[in-house]
């Protein structure tokens, strides 16, 4: 069975891609589970899994079985996160650090201002981003919390945040002090 899966997925046969998602996504979504403690992270992650399938469905190279072979995508998609989480954690952090420089040397009527103009555009965002973005800098939420608080997919977490930053960098940038707080103040 294993084998007509596998020659039905090299064809592009939508069947054998069905028969591989009954068969293999609610053990990915729990396998994924266990690694990362989120059923929403899990799912997602299980989805991107058997898009990737599909995506290389013509070069196929199987070696074990195809659970192993799914299984393995989905611990990669895994790994791929944590990395980026960690950059993204490093990025932030030399931020701050250069930050508190850069903060140290500005009045308080220079301050002052600089606050009122980035909570002046985190009011501009789009309802949705600036809900996303404050949940994330202001509450301190996470990605998985954000997701489940607003019922809405982890990557549509990322997509809001990516479009609150842009907007932000874009609004801010020249202004460096204004641009510095928005990490702080939220």
């Amino acid at each position: 069975m294993q084998k007509k899966v596998i020659e039905g997925l090299k064809k592009g046969d939508e069947l054998a891609y069905k028969r591989l998602y009954k068969l293999y996504y609610f053990e990915l979504c729990t396998y994924l589970n266990t690694l990362c403690g989120s059923k929403d992270i899990s799912k997602d992650l299980s989805q991107q899994a058997f898009i990737k399938v599909w995506k290389k469905k013509d070069s196929l190279s199987i070696k074990y079985s195809l659970k192993k072979y799914i299984l393995k995508i989905g611990y990669n998609l895994y790994q791929d996160l944590q990395r980026k989480n960690k950059k993204d954690g490093h990025l932030i952090e030399q931020l701050k650090y250069e930050a508190i420089n850069e903060l140290i040397e500005i009045s308080d009527d220079e301050l002052d201002k600089n606050i009122a103009l980035v909570i002046s555009e985190v009011n501009k965002l789009p309802e949705k981003c600036k809900n996303v973005f404050l949940l994330a800098k202001k509450d301190g939420l996470k990605y998985s919390e954000i997701s489940e608080e607003l019922n809405i997919s982890i990557k549509t977490v990322e997509r809001h945040m990516t479009k609150a930053l842009k907007q932000l960098r874009k609004s801010l940038k020249n202004n460096i002090n204004s641009c510095i707080l928005f990490y702080f103040l939220h």
